[in-house]
Formats: C-alpha cells, sequence, structure tokens
C-alpha cells in the first residue's frame, strides 16, 4: 500500500506549525482580503507529486499542476484538462479495451505562456516510465504500449492489454500516487527529471503560481490571471507548516492561521469551539487498516489473524481517538463505491469467538495470561509514530484489547521519516503488526496491494500474503471493460480478501477541514486532494 496517507496507528498525521504569515495593517476580518493563509503537518520535499509518497506535496502541488481528471464534492469523476472522461458508452474507449481517446481542452496555457498540447500528455507519460526517475506508482501507466498524437488536441491511448481502470488511473488525482500533466517544453529529452528546478517551482495550468518557497518556511502562490477557467478569486495562499496540532489550533484561535484543509479528527471537538472558524468534513477514499506481517509468526496462522479482527473494538477507537469521524469498514471498499459488497465476512467485536479462534490454532492460556503453543508465547511487535498523539492513544488501546484474550502487545515507535521508507520497519518487514491509513482506489482493483508479485517495497503488499485466485480474479476484472460484468469479480475478491484477512479493515475516515468563515466556495473533494475548485474560493 502506498503510504501517501499513512499514520501509524489508523492516524493520520494531524500535526501542524503555527504560522507566522498574517498581514500586517490588514483592517478587513481576519488577515487581509483575497489572502488564504494554510497550513498542515510538515513542509513537503516536492512540489512534483510523481516523486513524493506525501498528501502535503499532492495537495500544495495541485494548486499549480492539474491531471486530466479529479473527483469532485460528490464522488463524482470530472474531467479538467480533458473535455469528458472517457468510457465505452461515450465511444472513447474501444469496445475491446484497448484504445483509449482523449479529447483536451482548447484554449489552456501553462503559466509561461506555452500552449497545453496532447505532446504533454506524451512527453510526461515517457517520465513516469523513465527507470530513472523515483516515480512511486506506475501502475496502469505500465499498460500503455504508445501514445499517438493525430492533432494538438487528440491524445489516443493504445494499451498492451485492457485494462479497465485507466480513465480514473492515467494523470488522475483521484488516489495514492496522483500523477499531474507536465509542460513538454521543460522535461522533454531529460535524462531524468529527480532533481530539476521544475520540482520546486512547476510550470503548470493550474489556478494559481509558485512565486516563492523557502525551504522551511513560507510557501507563497499568487493567482494565474490567464488561468483557462478565469481569473481565480483569491489573489495569494501563503503556506507555512506547523510543528504540532497544538500550535496550530493556537493559530486558529488567533486568526494567524486560515485553514487547514486535511486537519485530521484528532482535535475535533476543540475546533468545533473555535470562533470565525468552520469544520467541514467529507467522505473520503481514506481507510485506515491493521497490516499484519503473514510472514512472520503468528500472523501465517489464519486463526490468529482473525482473533485479532474479534478482539478489536473498532468502534470504541473511532470513537475515543477519532470522535466519530467515519464509519466502520465492512471490508477494503467504501459503502458509496459501486462495487460495495454488503455479504462478505464480518467479524464485530467478540472476545468469545476471539478465544475460540485462538483456541483452534492450539494456543493455551498460561497463568500470566499469556497464551502460549508448544511453549511459545503469543507476542507481537507493533510499529507506530514517534509524537504522533492520537496514533499511540490508538496502541495502548490494541494493546489492551489483545491483552484481554491473551496476546502480548510491544509497540516500537519509529520517526515519521523512517517507517515507511523503503529502508524502514514496514517496507522491509521488519514488524508484526501496523495500523495506517491510505487512500483506496476509485475503481476497485487492488492488484498492487494483494497481488503475489507485489510484496513490499517492491509493490504496495505490505502484509506479504499471497493467494493466488485472488490474484487471478484480479486479473480478470482489469481486463473486463464492462461494469455489470466486473461486479460480480469484485464481489467474489472482496469475500476472499475479508476470509483471509491479511489487513484488516478498520474504518473509513471522514476528511476534516478546518477553514475561517470568511473563505467561501471551500466544499471538499472526495478525492485525495481536498480543493478541486480552488479557483472559485473567496475571502472578501
Amino acid at each position: 500500500m502506498s503510504t501517501a496517507l499513512v499514520t501509524a496507528m489508523c492516524a493520520a498525521m494531524t500535526g501542524c506549525t503555527k504560522v507566522s504569515t498574517s498581514v500586517s495593517g490588514a483592517a478587513h476580518g481576519f488577515g487581509e482580503p483575497g489572502v488564504l493563509r494554510i497550513s498542515d503537518i510538515s513542509d513537503p520535499s516536492t512540489l512534483n507529486p510523481m516523486l513524493s509518497g506525501a498528501d502535503v506535496s499532492y495537495q500544495l502541488a495541485a494548486y499549480t499542476l492539474e491531471f486530466l481528471v479529479q473527483l469532485d464534492d460528490s464522488g463524482h469523476v470530472i474531467p479538467v484538462l480533458c473535455e469528458r472522461v472517457p468510457s465505452v458508452e461515450n465511444g472513447d474507449v474501444s469496445r475491446d479495451g484497448l484504445t483509449l481517446t482523449y479529447h483536451l481542452r482548447p484554449n489552456v496555457t501553462w503559466s509561461d505562456g506555452v500552449p497545453f498540447t496532447s505532446r504533454d500528455v506524451v512527453e510526461s507519460w515517457k517520465q513516469v516510465m523513465n527507470p530513472l526517475n523515483n516515480v512511486q506508482i506506475r501502475e496502469g501507466y505500465d499498460v500503455v504500449d504508445r501514445i499517438d498524437t493525430p492533432d494538438a488536441l487528440t491524445a489516443v491511448v493504445h494499451l498492451k492489454h485492457p485494462y479497465a481502470p485507466l480513465p480514473t488511473r492515467f494523470f488522475s488525482g483521484i488516489q495514492e500516487g496522483p500523477i499531474a500533466v507536465m509542460p513538454a517544453h521543460i522535461i522533454a529529452g531529460q535524462h531524468d527529471i529527480n532533481r530539476l528546478p521544475f520540482n520546486s517551482h512547476p510550470i503548470g495550468t493550474g489556478p494559481f503560481i509558485v512565486e516563492s518557497w523557502e525551504r522551511n518556511g513560507r510557501m507563497v502562490f499568487v493567482a494565474n490571471p490567464h488561468y483557462w477557467r478565469g481569473a481565480p478569486h483569491l489573489r495569494q495562499i501563503v503556506f507555512q507548516a506547523q510543528p504540532s496540532t497544538a500550535t496550530e489550533y493556537v493559530g486558529f484561535q488567533t486568526h494567524e492561521i486560515d485553514a487547514d484543509l486535511d486537519a485530521g479528527p484528532g482535535r475535533l471537538p476543540e475546533y468545533g469551539r473555535l470562533s470565525g472558524m468552520r469544520v467541514a468534513r467529507a467522505l473520503s477514499l481514506r481507510l485506515s487498516v491493521g497490516v499484519m506481517n503473514c510472514q512472520k509468526f503468528p500472523f501465517n496462522d489464519v486463526h490468529v489473524r482473525h482473533a485479532v479482527a474479534y478482539a478489536v473494538d473498532r468502534a470504541a477507537i473511532l470513537h475515543n481517538v477519532y470522535h466519530d469521524a467515519g464509519y466502520l469498514a465492512d471490508e477494503y471498499l467504501p459503502r458509496w463505491s459501486w462495487a460495495y459488497t454488503p455479504d462478505v465476512p464480518h467479524y464485530p467485536y467478540d472476545v468469545g469467538r476471539s478465544t475460540s479462534e485462538l483456541e483452534a490454532a492450539g494456543y493455551t492460556l498460561g497463568p500470566d495470561g499469556i497464551r502460549y503453543r508448544g511453549g511459545r508465547p503469543l507476542s507481537v511487535v507493533l510499529v507506530t509514530t514517534a509524537g504522533d498523539a492520537p496514533g499511540l492513544r490508538n496502541g495502548a488501546m490494541i494493546q489492551s484489547f489483545l491483552r484481554a484474550v491473551g496476546i502480548a502487545v510491544t509497540i516500537k515507535t519509529y520517526p515519521y521519516g523512517l517507517i515507511f521508507d523503503n529502508d524502514g520497519p514496514i517496507r522491509t518487514g521488519n514488524f508484526n503488526m501496523a495500523f495506517y491509513s491510505f487512500s483506496v482506489n476509485y475503481d476497485p482493483s487492488s492488484l498492487d496491494d494483494d497481488g503475489c508479485a507485489q510484496f513490499a517495497p517492491r509493490g504496495g503488499n505490505d502484509a506479504r500474503f499471497c493467494n493466488p485466485e485472488t490474484e487471478r480474479l484480479e486479473r480478470e476484472g482489469l481486463a473486463v471493460p464492462d461494469l455489470a460484468r466486473r461486479k460480480p469479480i469484485y464481489a467474489q475478491i472482496e469475500r476472499q480478501r475479508m476470509a483471509d484477512l491479511a489487513d484488516l479493515p478498520m474504518y473509513f475516515r471522514d476528511r476534516v477541514s478546518v477553514v475561517t468563515t470568511e473563505l467561501h466556495e471551500y466544499t471538499p473533494s472526495n478525492g485525495i486532494i481536498p480543493q478541486w475548485n480552488a479557483w472559485q474560493w473567496s475571502k472578501p
């Protein structure tokens, strides 16, 4: 699973830093009219989302760079740099699923004045597939054989084999691994783009332009007066990272910060008491999971995995730690997905059933309250992020729930910058359990998460579990373009994944934004990037 949205122990990292960007002499409302001051948990390492696995990079880059498609605030896939989303119904996807045609928007220019054309799509794809680039996710792009450009506003994508999710994966700003279209006149022919100046000061087609970026300091965006949808109503957006949710909260109180569009639910009751601020909540694709390393004792035994699922009171965690900002996950898909399957195995909180599963696995209770099998204690290491208060509260609750059924849990913390790195414990398999959140795919296909050849760090299968039948079904579903025929395939997949339970779906988290009441027209997207309509925002 990609780690853009991860926060160990199901917590989206909500710590942010106090902004010191208030405009002196402002005499109207909070701050200066037309200037939005925003914050988040940390500075991004890049403003090229292709090279990052961090939400903050995705979200800040999206003020400047754009996608072919994105999600709106109702969960609908909408065209951005193309005029319509390709489908079999509108004729832009061939009946055999091997050809997709993108009709690009006319009269779009890059912020340096160069016209946007189909060549930009071609050269962007080439750089995604360039093995020298540090690309996080290439799934979907790797099935493209070639892209023809019969004219400046048409890109015809030819696939090696059918791949039904392509319209929601190819240069989309929807789920993990969003990759924006980049300017051909800057990236074409580059040996690699890992260190291009473009990554910190991108030239984009979006509503704002990066004016300045002081590393570990302020980032300033200014309105793009030539934006193709019309000049934005805001004239400036100022970002500065925060060291903690506590300092960010003070910034909200003093109105030095106007918004955190992904604040998280950790301080939800406090946010509701703020004066001059409002909380915006939206459904999202963000799923919190408990990942069990199936290559190691004791989670190589399905009975133990089931026992953990029955032992954990997910509703109590959602209520006590995350203030009910979401709903319990029935499976790996949100309830609003077209492929949602109600009749899958479920694991309600049930200590008795948990105990029965452990006994079926041969574990007996010792005098110390820990279960043993063959003299070996049932003991696991749970890894989480150091300094993450909600995550640590989660850890303590998980530890207590599992101790009640005879499973000993040791909590080991790692810095946020290490825990999900390729050299960190999760990607290297040096863990028993980890709890984090990530954005599931809008399309239900999840071969990268459960494929037998996708064990981390090569892919997103952090649990390192392989079921060849699930993989066969995943590949079958990818090859079928018709949605009605795909639905029963994914129903089988969800039933099988919930039976195997390599990961325990905890809950789907709401996106929680905190914004000034003076910001108008802000409604968050259901996708990974909240600001789907930033050109319409205004702050009188």
